[in-house]
């Protein structure tokens, strides 16, 4: 691929929330908000976030990475002629009773892993790992920190449920599972 023209660059670096477990979705989609139609994003980070890409890509733009230095990824977003913007999937959301109803109805046939502690992007890489194993009739319960705004897509590319109890603002249970 031809690396396009980059006339005006808005820069933003995000190992800083990295670092403090922040994830910078939010951030970074508010950035994109803001961004004029000749201007290229360019987000510095620790890894390639392939999930943003993806999303990136639905919404009309295109993308390219350079890797400066070791451990540090620069990946550059320019919106294309024509690009249109793309919804992340709506998350259903359940009060207590409902979800519990939800996850009793899986009985015994229910995988469980915790992601809380890990850094980004390991809590995406072990849910999509532990959904390639799972049994069709089966779920998938995580405990996490927040909704993980990036798995959303890939969970309806593969035609997959996510239902959410929110515990507290650290803390939110999801299940998983095949959509019908």
């Amino acid at each position: 691929m031809n690396t396009p023209t980059i006339e005006k660059l808005v820069i933003l670096d995000v190992r800083p929330g990295l670092a403090k477990g922040i994830d910078p979705f939010q951030e970074i989609m508010a950035t994109k908000q803001e961004l004029a139609d000749d201007e290229t994003l360019k987000i510095i980070n620790t890894f390639e976030p392939i999930p943003l890409i993806n999303k990136f890509k639905a919404m009309g733009y295109q993308s390219w990475t350079e890797r400066p230095e070791e451990g540090v990824i620069h990946t550059f977003f320019k919106k294309e002629s024509g690009g249109q913007a793309d919804e992340l999937p709506n998350v259903e959301t359940f009060e207590g009773t409902d979800f519990q109803q939800k996850l009793t109805s899986f009985c015994d046939r229910i995988n469980k892993i915790d992601v809380r502690q890990l850094e980004m992007p390991e809590p995406m890489v072990n849910i999509l790992k532990e959904l390639e194993n799972l049994e069709p009739d089966h779920a998938l319960f995580v405990e996490h920190k927040k909704m993980p705004q990036f798995l959303l897509p890939e969970l309806k590319d593969r035609n997959y449920s996510i239902i959410s109890n929110e515990i507290n603002e650290d803390h939110l249970q999801l299940l998983i599972f095949r959509a019908d």
